[in-house]
């Protein structure tokens, strides 16, 4: 999550039954085949119940009492009981805005955010009358049916899970609407290498459209699964998937089930067809397993889909204590109540995990843990993302003159705020007592530097639009440390970014550079890590690539550049779109320190 701590670095103020079916869903796969998670205890299950009364609306006053629940026919006690409330509306006073896919990730973890996801099921929705009529209630729906603070997403079966966006805007998901296609029986003109591939299957092109869109399916339901424990709801819109007959169509289709329950995401189906009465059995079991509501057989859709959004606003988490073994079986579940007039709905059951399971499962969790220098150096990067700012700045700290050190700011404004004219910084550097070290009213000159006593600064800075009127603001509080050679240290780490052999040749023979304000590249640039190292002749330096888990990927070759300052290549060219971190070490007898530069690769 976003860290508003700066030090010195980058700051804003600112997708098988071929190979080509596979490759494009290889990431949503992986997510799927994850085993249940028990939280809250080895064998602890918890079930999210829906209840509703005879007019629909959520029943809020029930007691542990009013439920009992069975597992494969044996009745268990309750354990824990809660009813949870989220009405959409505002608890706090947070932006509601979405800038980024990190602060979409941060909004989707709360417990007071409801998660929807719509999925397009654009191989089994007719061209024309269906796909208008989905689109006329889908349209409606975004526009009127969530409240302020839900977050909700669309996709379709061509969408990979990393591009699937979040949003509150309301105009921007019916623009995506408008967009949809329905494409049942349609092959021309294919969208992409995967669909040009079927056209090379005949006969089995239906047969591969299903394979796909089960597959695509149950890894939404997966990808929901990742951001929270608690209840996520998505709309499959499709006039059903047909049936060819074949054993792996049960299996594609249990895989889905599994992976929704797994996930605690419930599935509702809307069927667009205009036949009064129809309701197709793959939709209907498929909302029924999963905890959610066919909506079918209606020539009104845009009234049944509130009622989506209405079951996600107040519902039961019931937990008990399975007797089940870790046997990677699968286990019913079922809720009922004394009471008449209540409509109840709960996924169907869970599939335990195996032992195995449960040893991959602790030995990925325990792989899985991000160091906390790591996790707070891409916290500092995802500052970057901010897209409300106007410039960026970096703050770099040197060994300065007579025991004061070096404060250096770079500044670039963002393209989007320089329309009225030339910007200027302005900038002033403190104490925290209030003893001045630097002061410009506005200069638009991108890099100033000055000396400040190791401590505390206070670093106050302005952008200026062209007519000198106040666009944008920061105040932060920078530790200076001291360089006086006395111990191992390493100074800030400028990132030079070189696009063509003669600018990297230039910068790997000791040549100047601009330091880059963001950290963000193309795999197309070569990155040159330039950094200061004090505490004499004999300290040894290295540095290494890391991912974003902090695991090494590669060990960098560091080469001096004149007394004191090394520098190491980064080439991005062999690196996927990720974020990465450079950890340099700096070592002497048994002194160390330790630097790390995080940038992203988009």
């Amino acid at each position: 999550m976003t860290r508003f701590a700066i030090r010195a670095g980058a700051v804003g103020i600112g997708f098988a039954a071929m190979a080509a079916l596979g490759s494009s869903q290889t990431a949503q796969q992986t997510s799927q085949q994850q085993p249940p998670v028990f939280r809250g205890g080895a064998n602890i299950v918890r079930v999210d119940v829906t209840v509703t009364n005879r007019n629909g609306k959520p029943a809020t006053d029930l007691t542990k009492e009013d439920f009992f629940v069975t597992e494969d026919g044996a009745p268990q006690a309750i354990e824990s009981f809660a009813l949870v409330r989220v009405t959409g509306e505002a608890t706090d006073d947070r932006s509601l805005e979405i800038h980024t896919t990190s602060q979409a990730a941060a909004e989707a973890a709360r417990d007071d955010v409801r998660l929807f996801l719509i999925f397009w099921d654009e191989y089994h929705i007719g061209e024309f009358i269906p796909a208008t009529r989905a689109k006329e209630a889908l349209t409606e729906f975004v526009r009127n049916g969530f409240g302020p603070t839900d977050l909700v997403g669309i996709m379709d079966q061509l969408t990979t899970v990393d591009s699937i966006k979040f949003t509150r805007d309301r105009l921007e998901l019916a623009d995506q609407i408008h967009k949809l296609k329905g494409r049942f029986g349609v092959l021309i003109p294919p969208r992409g290498a995967m669909e040009e591939a079927q056209l090379q299957m005949g006969r089995d092109i239906p047969r591969l459209r299903n394979q796909v869109t089960t597959s695509a399916l149950a890894s939404a339901a997966a990808f929901l699964g990742n951001f929270r424990e608690g209840r996520k709801a998505l709309l499959f819109v499709s006039q059903g998937i047909p049936l060819f007959g074949r054993d792996d169509e049960t299996d594609q289709y249990q895989q889905i089930v599994r992976t929704a329950n797994t996930n605690n995401t419930a599935i509702y189906t809307l069927d667009p067809s205009s036949e009064v009465g129809r309701r197709p059995e793959s939709l209907m079991s498929l909302a029924e397993e999963t905890g959610g509501r066919p909506f079918v057989g209606s020539n009104r859709p845009e009234q049944q889909l509130p009622q989506m959004v209405l079951d996600s606003s107040a519902y039961y988490l019931l937990g008990y204590r399975s007797p089940a073994p870790a046997d990677g079986k699968f286990h019913r579940i079922k809720v009922r109540m004394d009471k008449e007039g209540y409509e109840i709905r709960a996924r169907s059951g869970y599939f335990a995990p195996s032992a195995t399971d449960v040893e991959r499962g602790r030995a990925e969790a325990a792989a899985g843990e991000v160091p906390p220098d790591v996790e707070r150096a891409l916290g500092d990067l995802s500052l970057s993302e901010r897209a409300d700012h106007s410039i960026d700045y970096w703050v770099g700290l040197s060994r300065g003159e007579q025991g004061m050190t070096n404060v250096s700011i770079v500044w670039m404004p963002r393209a989007a705020a320089t329309g009225s004219g030339e910007m200027s910084l302005a900038i002033q550097a403190t104490s925290p007592d209030g003893k001045s070290y630097y002061s410009t009213a506005g200069t638009t000159t991108h890099q100033v530097s000055f000396d400040a006593s190791p401590g505390d600064l206070i670093l106050r800075v302005k952008a200026l639009d062209g007519h000198g009127e106040e666009i944008d603001n920061s105040s932060r509080r920078v530790t200076v440390p001291t360089f006086d050679g006395s111990k191992v240290s390493i100074g800030s780490a400028m990132v030079l970014r070189t696009r063509t052999a003669r600018e990297a040749r230039a910068i790997s023979e000791g040549g100047e550079g601009q330091p880059e304000v963001r950290r963000e590249f193309d795999r197309s640039d070569r990155l040159f890590i330039r950094f200061p190292v004090y505490g004499g002749q004999d300290v040894a330096v290295a540095a290494r690539l890391l991912t974003r888990q902090g695991k090494e990927l590669r060990t960098l070759q560091v080469a001096p550049v004149k007394d004191g300052i090394y520098q190491a290549e980064v080439n991005l060219s062999v690196s996927l779109r990720d974020d990465y971190l450079v950890a340099i070490d700096a070592t002497r007898g048994s002194e160390a320190a330790k630097a790390l530069v995080p940038f992203r690769v988009r």
